[in-house]
């Protein structure tokens, strides 16, 4: 395949996502759990597939649903390690992470490795503009073992506790400064005002030539924008690095080269965009990631099931009941259920099976006289019947049924499915809460 879908898209796409989410008059975006059966060979988790087949079931096994209780862009998590190696942020691929988060939960993007292209040193010193100087968010610093380092934001406490995971850290963007309120955003928003449009970032050395004198000497920039300028390290006749020491402004285009008697020594301007690095973070981390959360509290007013699993989670928009009527609740359980005209004491995870019509399902839980079933292509989709006997399968529970209610507030096949995934199986009590994210990548 010739052509790519750009960053720029994507990126576009997961923040018009992430907006739409966080408008509370727009569409309603719910997070639900189910699949209390085990998949099948021996229950591992098998991957999602997109087909009609696969969202069929997903909804089938729905055990509760829960409105989002936050959202944000994200990037894979990077924490600054003594010892490791970072590649400077590029306009192309780079081979190593080029940016870090710290212990005080402050990230930083590497602008300039320490030691050399050709023999790049480890990074020793964790970034902290603190140590630095009260105003060094704002310029970029370079550390004692060479690296050089900017600010981009930190995370306040809140983030941490609603985004932050082992493996993603919330990049914090917002398109409309004015809506930013708070020290971590008052950073941010200095951080996109001192943004420098179309910089020379950093010069790539592509080909390091032979014969020049050994020493530092002035790059020549040629190019539309101005003020940037740099030195050259030579060493044994060869270009082996360039530190920058002013990366101008408003350059589209540069042609970057050393004077002096040697040859062939080829480099390249790394250039920002129009924007400059800060301005719009979800294109400087190149991010299209978009993390959904809630957090299940036990049975959450009886709307979630405890002393059962589950194996499917997913993203659902615009559920609504039966009538049509978009589902104004922040959570529900979402199982039909038969009303026994006694309490018995039916096991989940087990079956029930009624004597008359034949129809089975898998228990997911039975409280008081009520037992919240679902069935699925395993078991088949007859309809349990009104006065009909039901039986447990695998253990001698058994019940009158008076009434079947085939919903439970919402209708499972509305609204739109966006997201599934299949994990191994998650067992809740009463006393747990979890703390469900779900990351989509555009």
């Amino acid at each position: 395949m010739l052509a790519i879908v750009r960053q720029t898209m994507r990126s576009r796409l997961a923040k018009e996502l992430l907006q739409h989410s966080q408008n509370i008059l727009a569409s309603q975006y719910f997070i639900g759990i189910g699949k209390s059966d085990s998949f099948a060979n021996n229950d591992v988790a098998v991957a999602a597939v997109d087909t009609p087949f696969e969202e069929k079931e997903f909804r089938l096994n729905l055990q509760s649903i829960k409105k989002i209780e936050a959202s944000s862009l994200v990037i894979p998590r990077v924490n600054w390690s003594s010892g490791s190696l970072y590649s400077p942020w590029s306009d192309q691929v780079t081979a190593h992470p080029f940016y870090v988060m710290n212990e005080q939960k402050e990230v930083y993007i590497c602008l300039s490795q320490g030691g050399t292209q050709v023999a790049p040193s480890l990074s020793i010193i964790e970034p902290n503009y603190g140590l630095v100087g009260p105003d060094a968010y704002l310029t970029p610093f370079t550390t004692g073992d060479g690296y050089e380092w900017k600010y981009m934001f930190s995370l306040s406490p809140v983030r941490v506790v609603n985004f932050l995971s082992s493996n993603h850290i919330p990049v914090l963007v917002s398109e409309s400064t004015e809506a930013l309120s708070g020290p971590f955003e008052d950073l941010l928003l200095h951080v996109q005002e001192a943004a420098i449009s179309r910089e020379l970032v950093s010069v790539h050395i592509v080909g390091a030539g032979s014969g020049y004198v050994d020493g530092d000497v002035p790059i020549s920039v040629n190019g539309s924008g101005t003020g940037a300028a740099g030195t050259a390290t030579i060493v044994g006749g060869q270009v082996v690095k360039v530190v920058m020491s002013n990366r101008g402004q408003d350059y589209t285009y540069a042609d970057v080269s050393i004077g002096g008697i040697g040859t062939g020594c080829v480099l390249r301007a790394v250039l920002s965009d129009a924007n400059g690095l800060g301005k719009d973070q979800a294109n400087d981390f190149k991010t299209s990631s978009v993390m959904f959360t809630i957090k299940p509290d036990g049975v959450e007013g009886d709307t979630f099931i405890v002393e059962n699993t589950f194996r499917q989670m997913g993203l659902l928009k615009d559920v609504t009941d039966a009538a049509g009527v978009a589902f104004s609740g922040t959570r529900l359980k979402v199982l039909p259920y038969v009303r026994l005209t006694a309490a018995s004491g039916f096991t989940s995870g087990n079956q029930i099976i009624g004597t008359n019509s034949g129809a089975v399902g898998y228990i997911d839980e039975s409280v008081n006289n009520n037992v919240y079933y679902h069935q699925n292509e395993s078991t088949g989709f007859i309809p349990f019947e009104d006065n009909e006997t039901v039986t447990e399968i695998g253990g001698s529970a058994s019940g009158n049924i008076s009434t079947v209610h085939s919903d439970n507030g919402v209708d499972r096949f509305s609204g739109e499915v966006l997201y599934i995934e299949n994990r191994h199986r998650i067992r809740r009590d009463a006393q747990q809460q979890e703390d469900i994210k779900l990351v989509i990548t555009v």
